[in-house]
């Protein structure tokens, strides 16, 4: 099993959905709207009820399944925050912020990968250019979410000639396979770095930058569907504010 497919949250997947149809911009500002409602709290219940509105949103986005081997992937890393903070938590309740805190990074990945699920690094550079922002940051955002996908393959190539030369990467406790990491890791800095050297001289040669004047094939518009998710997430958005900052909370601890 690979433990880095948990990348699959960031790769674009082509399908025909509802979420799929939305303009990038309202799908960028619903997802930054559930991030932060996501870091709002740190209650299990609250925590709980927003990932449960959040997947039947993957499902909308036909994405339901990558989501889930995403999450399978992260599972090392949830396990060791859960065992780390509840170690060396100072919290009355350790357990319980541990369990929190999992949630909550579940809600967050959660809220961004349907935006990265959904949208094309090409609708990505566009709605940012139509957004006011310089195309050098627009292309450089589209290149890395390009990248992203890259990145898990060439992790899972060296992960397989590292199995090859003996090194085992799925064997021992939480520990060793921590360390296990490095063997992955510093490889794939050196091949990212080769790979950035070659894109940066392939867009030398082709004259990047040469011309300020651009002009475009497709131009994106928004549909009253759009405005619709970006007023219901804003009011969703205040009406969680407020009653996190005027409505006191029960608590939601689970006894242990």
């Amino acid at each position: 099993m690979h433990d880095i497919s948990f990348l699959e949250v960031f790769q674009y997947t082509r399908q025909d959905s509802i979420v799929h149809r939305l303009d990038p911009r309202a799908k960028l500002f619903l997802s930054i709207v559930l991030a932060v409602i996501s870091l709002l709290f740190l209650e299990i219940f609250p925590l709980l009820i927003i990932i449960s509105v959040l997947i039947p949103m993957m499902s909308a986005a036909k994405s339901l399944r990558r989501w889930l081997r995403s999450m399978k992937g992260l599972s090392i890393l949830l396990i060791f925050i859960l065992i780390f903070n509840t170690l060396l938590s100072t919290f009355p309740n350790p357990l319980n912020y541990s369990i929190a805190l999992i949630l909550r990074l579940i809600a967050l990945m959660t809220s961004f990968s349907i935006f990265f699920l959904t949208v094309h690094p090409d609708e990505l550079s566009q709605a940012l250019i139509q957004m006011r922002i310089k195309f050098e940051f627009a292309f450089a955002m589209s290149m890395a979410m390009r990248y992203v996908p890259t990145l898990g393959q060439e992790a899972y190539a060296i992960m397989d000639t590292q199995k090859a030369r003996g090194v085992e990467l799925d064997k021992g406790n939480i520990l060793t396979r921590i360390r296990n990491i490095v063997p992955i890791i510093v490889p794939l800095i050196i091949v990212s770095i080769r790979r950035a050297l070659s894109i940066a001289e392939s867009m030398e040669s082709r004259g990047f930058g040469a011309s300020k004047n651009r002009t475009y094939m497709e131009k994106l518009s928004f549909q009253k569907r759009d405005w619709a998710v970006c007023i219901i997430s804003l009011v969703v958005l205040i009406v969680v504010i407020y009653i996190r900052l005027n409505i006191p909370l029960p608590d939601w601890s689970i006894p242990f």
